[in-house]
């Protein structure tokens, strides 16, 4: 289930803002002492200041402002490239200098390239590619005149070409990853939403046209009947009235989210379903109790609720509650109306999952007139649900 957020953040998801913390933590310090004991003039020293703070102010944006964010923190290299070679804190002997390009900040450009193929849509991934691919280029040449690393000359070019071109080319491609994966989720959502759609028609097809039948034909029985039984007007007249209550709560459900009036015909499960339904989780290595009065009856659409949340919750068991995970099922009758309760144990209470699943139960069981309330237990997880008989 994913996390609802309420409206806009000043940095979009608060993994960014967290990952820029770290990232300043770590690197910053360093960078900044460098700059400080660089021995260069006062306006580069201020000029490389700036870089590295807009290259980590940059990273707390860029899930908010992925475009922006990159062209400043392409700027920020841009200024360390060109600026003059530096002695500081980082440096691999006390008499050698070396390129700002070298500073850890540098490392930002990475998590804003990653920011910018997995949050725009083309052609800006692909120029950002291009520009990272340049920036490496030109790093290159930088430090092509630069021998104060502690290593063989030709382990140091391959060392800094495998970070400049690798890093550059991983970060794009996860970031192109995580926008395709996004893209196929959203995908797979409106083909179930679809697919829901369809199966709402075959409940109206099944449920509300039956109900209108039945008051259709008392109705015109009744036409026939009361003239010569006038005491059973009562019977007739209340069948009809309970049939279009019946209809009119099936409508109520429906006609908000119906949209697809093609599809087939096929009856829905209900109560009766329910056995099957947790012999095929057991099948999946989930142990599952059910708890049931077999006298139990309902209307077909507060059946259908319920045969679909005891679903989405065993479903959810599987996905989410680890090695061998146990559910229970049990259904009773509390006044009026039928209690649903699925519990278990394993269920992480933090859950990655997309959200949908609970917001479909819970439009589901409103459409019924019922409640729904789920959370996390001391050890797992417990879905409950009260609806009319």
């Amino acid at each position: 289930m994913s996390i609802q957020m309420d409206g806009p953040r000043l940095f979009g998801h608060g993994a960014q803002l967290a990952l820029a913390v770290v990232m300043a933590a770590v690197l910053l310090p360093a960078s900044l002492q460098s700059v400080r004991v660089s021995g260069v003039s006062t306006p580069w020293v201020l000029a490389l200041t700036l870089a590295l703070l807009a290259l980590h102010g940059c990273v707390a944006t860029a899930r908010r402002w992925p475009i922006p964010s990159f062209a400043i923190g392409a700027l920020g290299c841009a200024v360390l490239l060109v600026a003059p070679d530096i002695d500081g804190v980082t440096d691999f002997s006390e008499s050698s200098r070396y390129s700002p390009v070298l500073l850890p900040s540098v490392l930002c450009f990475f998590a804003l390239l990653y920011a910018v193929s997995a949050h725009t849509t083309p052609p800006w991934p692909t120029a950002a590619l291009g520009v990272g691919l340049a920036g490496s280029l030109l790093t290159l040449a930088r430090l092509w005149e630069f021998t104060a690393a502690p290593i063989e000359a030709w382990a140091w070019w391959l060392l800094l070409s495998t970070t400049a071109f690798g890093g550059t080319t991983a970060a794009w491609a996860l970031g192109r990853y995580r926008a395709t994966r996004a893209a196929w989720t959203s995908q797979l959502a409106e083909r179930a939403a679809a697919d829901e759609r369809r199966r709402i028609a075959r409940e109206m097809h099944d449920v509300v046209a039956h109900s209108l039948a039945v008051m259709v034909s008392h109705a015109e029985a009744g036409r026939l009947v009361v003239p010569n039984s006038p005491e059973r007007a009562t019977e007739i007249l209340t069948t009809i009235a309970d049939a279009g209550r019946e209809a009119l709560t099936e409508m109520r459900g429906l006609l908000g989210v119906l949209r697809d009036d093609s599809a087939s015909t096929e009856p829905q499960p209900g109560l009766v379903d329910l056995p099957a339904l947790v012999e095929r989780v057991r099948a999946t290595g989930v142990e599952v109790e059910l708890s049931m009065d077999d006298r139990l009856r309902t209307t077909p659409a507060v059946g259908l609720t319920i045969y679909r949340v005891v679903q989405e919750a065993l479903t959810n068991v599987t996905r989410h509650a680890g090695r061998r995970p146990r559910a229970l099922v049990s259904l009773t009758t509390v006044g009026a109306e039928i209690e649903v309760r699925v519990t278990n144990s394993g269920t992480a209470t933090e859950s990655t999952g997309t959200g949908k699943g609970l917001i479909g139960m819970r439009e589901r069981v409103d459409a019924v007139g019922g409640t729904l309330a789920a959370g996390p237990t001391g050890d797992g997880w417990i879905v409950e649900v009260r609806v009319p008989c």
